[in-house]
């Protein structure tokens, strides 16, 4: 862990750090494939004998979650943190009712008597997947279910899964149960993926999941497409830091640590102009590395995907930013507005260095489900938007159709389907067939 130079980067080590995590896919898809095939073929009975083997019996219990599960969750959070829920809830509400469209300015009229305009409507089943294995996330289930909430999506379905003792984390039921949602269940993993794309006895099958989770959630979330829509391969997360000479080093490094306690297939990296920030900022993961009761993951993570690099050339630095595309990336200059307007490829961005990738995580209201791996190039953040989707309308009056009705039969004679060009002219009292 040391500042190199950026322009002194490797292809090989260029490709390792551009591509992170993903090329450990095709390790972990067999396994993942005949977990999909399992749930696809025996449903619950498949989820009973991996959890239930896992639990006992008396430990898991049912599928979904129970009243009393619930019951039990308010009893051992703090106060404190329903209070914190709370602020969360209503940041992210107003700013995914903001993104909220109905449309009524689309419409064009091409000709005189034509309309053509585009409506909105709610995905009316949808799947939430809210991750545990290494951590606790009720601030994903507030990012994830609050979109639905406001887009109108009539039946919510959350999975996620349980811990040593069987049961889903109780902040993580208090952050569902809060917001009103009832459909909760014990499940994880591709299992989780799975259960929502194919349904079985005790989970609905949904027409679109959403959420993030580790390489076997995202690879599953793929092989799922055949018959579900997702909302963005969002895999191991990762932050991306760019810092010219007024940037604080213990704030860099205390939100490269934030990102790399997520797990070891985490990407934190720092891209700067100063020798002395990129040397500064390695003291200082050193120094608060120590304490971090997390830090074993995140040495992992940094020796395997991480970069401190520095370059002389900003125009550099921002090439780079755009062909990694980070899911997260800080801006920590000394006009960070100005680098926005040069970034193409990001996730989720934070300007200036009080915006810390944690207040986005939690509390100003923007998702946190966001593009990973590369995937930032063309996959947008979550949005109210992704929970619906257009649907086509157009109306032509007897006018209107009769103003392109030439255009329609010689285009349909062109391509030989003499019955699309009939269809015009027998409204018109002459037949083609």
């Amino acid at each position: 862990m040391k500042p190199i130079r950026l322009s002194d980067i490797t292809k090989a080590d260029y490709e390792r750090i551009v591509r992170r995590s993903k090329g450990r896919d095709s390790d972990i898809l067999p396994s993942v494939q005949d977990t999909m095939s399992q749930i696809r073929t025996y449903g619950d009975a498949a989820i009973y004998k991996k959890y239930r083997t896992r639990y006992g019996e008396s430990a898991y219990g049912s599928i979904r979650v129970s009243q009393n599960e619930i019951a039990d969750a308010y009893r051992s959070v703090k106060p404190e943190l329903i209070a914190a829920l709370r602020q969360m809830q209503k940041n992210i509400t107003a700013v995914q009712g903001a993104q909220l469209t109905r449309v009524k300015d689309t419409e064009v009229r091409p000709e005189k008597g034509i309309r053509v305009w585009r409506e909105w409507r709610a995905i009316e089943k949808v799947g939430l997947y809210v991750p545990g294995g290494k951590a606790i996330y009720p601030s994903s289930v507030l990012m994830t279910a609050i979109p639905a909430q406001v887009a109108g999506c009539g039946e919510i379905v959350l999975c996620s899964p349980p811990r040593e003792n069987g049961r889903i984390p109780a902040a993580t039921l208090v952050a569902a149960d809060m917001i009103g949602l009832t459909a909760i269940y014990k499940i994880g993993g591709a299992e989780a993926i799975a259960a929502m794309a194919y349904g079985t006895e005790s989970i609905p099958r949904v027409y679109k999941i959403f959420g993030a989770g580790n390489a076997s959630v995202t690879a599953a979330k793929m092989l799922a497409l055949d018959v579900v829509s997702i909302d963005m391969p969002a895999g191991p997360s990762e932050i991306f830091v760019i810092a010219d000479e007024t940037a604080n080093p213990a704030y860099i490094a205390a939100d490269l640590l934030a990102d790399g306690e997520h797990g070891e297939d985490s990407a934190c990296v720092l891209l700067t102009t100063s020798w002395r920030i990129a040397t500064e900022t390695v003291a200082e993961v050193r120094k608060q590395l120590r304490n971090l009761p997390t830090s074993d993951r995140v040495q992992k993570s940094l020796a395997a995907y991480g970069v401190f690099a520095v370059s002389e050339s900003m125009d550099q630095i921002i090439a780079f930013t755009n062909d990694y595309a980070p899911e997260h990336l800080e801006i920590m200059t000394r006009n960070p507005g100005r680098l926005v307007q040069k970034i193409r490829n990001a996730g989720s961005v934070f300007v200036g260095p009080f915006t810390s990738k944690a207040s986005g995580d939690y509390a100003t209201g923007a998702n946190h489900v966001l593009p990973t791996g590369g995937m930032a190039k063309m996959y947008p953040p979550l949005g109210v938007d992704a929970y619906g989707k257009w649907m086509q309308v157009q109306s032509c009056t007897r006018q209107g159709l009769k103003a392109i009705k030439t255009s329609i039969e010689t285009v349909a004679e062109t391509e030989q389907l003499p019955a699309h060009g009939n269809s015009v002219s027998i409204r018109f009292g002459r037949k083609n067939i």
